[in-house]
Parts: C-alpha cells; sequence; structure tokens
C-alpha cells in the first residue's frame, strides 16, 4: 500500500517540508527547512528558552543557516540529464526524474548522483514554491532537499550511509507506479495563488527494491515510496526541470 504524501503546503511565508526514506527494512521521517523570501527572513534568532534548543527557539533561522552551509554541487555528471520528449511533458519528467533519483548504485560515487541532481535543476521565483528561501541560496535547493534532513535519512543518503551500503554491493531498482497533480496545487492554480506560469507540482507513487548482500547471500527489502515535487517548464523555461523535493515518504512492504 502507497503512503500517501503530505500535502503541498501552499503559505507565502513557510514551506514546511517532510522527507522519509527507507534505510534497510525500515522507515524514517525526514524534515527539510522552513524557509522564507529575501526581503522578510530574519537570521537572528531569538533568545532561548531554559531547556530550548536554538532549532526549536527559531526553527526557520536554524534551517536557512543549514541550507547555507550546503557544500554546492557542480555539474557536469557522468550521469546522462534526462532529454527528449520526456521533458516536454509534466508527468513524463516528473515519473523519469523520481525513478532516476531513487535508482541508486552505492558501489558508485554518492558526488555522481548529487552532480546529476543538480545538473536537473531549475529556479522559480514563485513565493508559494520558494517561501523564505534566500534568492542566493535558491541554486542549492535542488540538491538539499534530497540530501539534507536534520539528523533524519533523506531521499539520498548520507555519505556514510552511502559507504555502508556500498561495502553490502548494494543498489536499489524503482518502478515507476503513478503520476498526478496534487489537488493543492490545482486548487492554488485554479484559484490564482500561482503568479509563475511555469511552476507546477506533481506527486510519483514507486515501488522501490533495495538489492543487498547479508552475510554474503543476496537480500532484498521492497518499499512503497510517495515523493511530491516542484517542477519548473515551459513557458518560462525551454525543458522541464526539478526545483524542489516537497514530501517524501516509504513503507517498507517485504524483505526476503
Amino acid at each position: 500500500m502507497v503512503v500517501a504524501v503530505i500535502a503541498l503546503l501552499l503559505t507565502a511565508s513557510v514551506v514546511g517540508v517532510v522527507l522519509s526514506r527507507r534505510q534497510g527494512p525500515a522507515s524514517q521521517a525526514a524534515r527539510r527547512p522552513a524557509t522564507t523570501d529575501s526581503a522578510g527572513m530574519q537570521l537572528n534568532s531569538p533568545t532561548a528558552q531554559p531547556g530550548t534548543t536554538a532549532r526549536e527557539a527559531d526553527p526557520v533561522a536554524a534551517d536557512i543557516e543549514r541550507l547555507r552551509a550546503v557544500s554546492w554541487v557542480s555539474p557536469p555528471t557522468r550521469e546522462a540529464r534526462i532529454a527528449g520528449e520526456v521533458t516536454q511533458q509534466p508527468d513524463l519528467y516528473a515519473a523519469e526524474f523520481v525513478r532516476r533519483l531513487l535508482v541508486q548504485d552505492y558501489r558508485r560515487p554518492r558526488a555522481e548522483h548529487l552532480a546529476w541532481v543538480q545538473a536537473e535543476s531549475a529556479q522559480t521565483s514563485e513565493p508559494l514554491v520558494v517561501g523564505m528561501v534566500p534568492k542566493e541560496l535558491r541554486s542549492r535547493l535542488a540538491v538539499y532537499s534530497v540530501t539534507e534532513a536534520a539528523g533524519q535519512t533523506p531521499a539520498v543518503p548520507g555519505a556514510k550511509e552511502w559507504d555502508a551500503l556500498a561495502l553490502q554491493d548494494a543498489y536499489t531498482s524503482v518502478h515507476i507506479e503513478h503520476v498526478e497533480e496534487p489537488m493543492a496545487w490545482s486548487t492554488a492554480v485554479s484559484s490564482g495563488r500561482i503568479g509563475d506560469p511555469g511552476v507546477t507540482g506533481r506527486e510519483v507513487s514507486a515501488t522501490v527494491t533495495l538489492h543487498y548482500l547479508k552475510a554474503g547471500r543476496p537480500a532484498t527489502t521492497t518499499s512503497s515510496v510517495a515523493m511530491a515535487l516542484n517542477l519548473e517548464g515551459p513557458p518560462s523555461r525551454s525543458a522541464w526541470g526539478f526545483v524542489t523535493a516537497v514530501t517524501y515518504s516509504s513503507l517498507p512492504v517485504s524483505a526476503s
């Protein structure tokens, strides 16, 4: 059974994002930062009360600082860009992007996969998408949204987990099940709340199988996955590209 993704949070002030991902047989929830536009962002955190962390006192500022600290990932990449007719239709592009994102060969360098994500990235100035993200940091949002998760497990595992999976000769295979436009997004479009004609949202469900060695023998874990994402394309740019992951959830369904 596919886990339903959380609806896109279409607010101009805060875009709260929750991501979750498989971790071997288990699954965790992860969070992408709440953010603000450059005009309205305040980085000075209020004084934390006793027993309150800085992140709890001002989560927006803390998340912005985490985004600012993310290392810039530069294309080109050895992984081929998405090309052809797929880039001209948002449903097709969303399906192919999610498939390629979740097909992960841990025996290859993680940096190559992140360079591919950056190569596929696109930007929008739409407030209901970028929320409080400062303009100068929006070029990092695509990679950040699939790699950083405030201590939880993101869509692309961290370097240590990636290396640990490599030692198990691990890789994933992906089957896309369904693509749709989220109701929250279509409602925002029909009500005139979206100003950028080139931005859209999609939800993609898929079956992801992790293949690895357990005690020297082949083993698999299969998960049902749902991901919501924003894309930018015609007429704002010539082809569709990935802006940011909005939600990601994963439910293990079998192991062998």
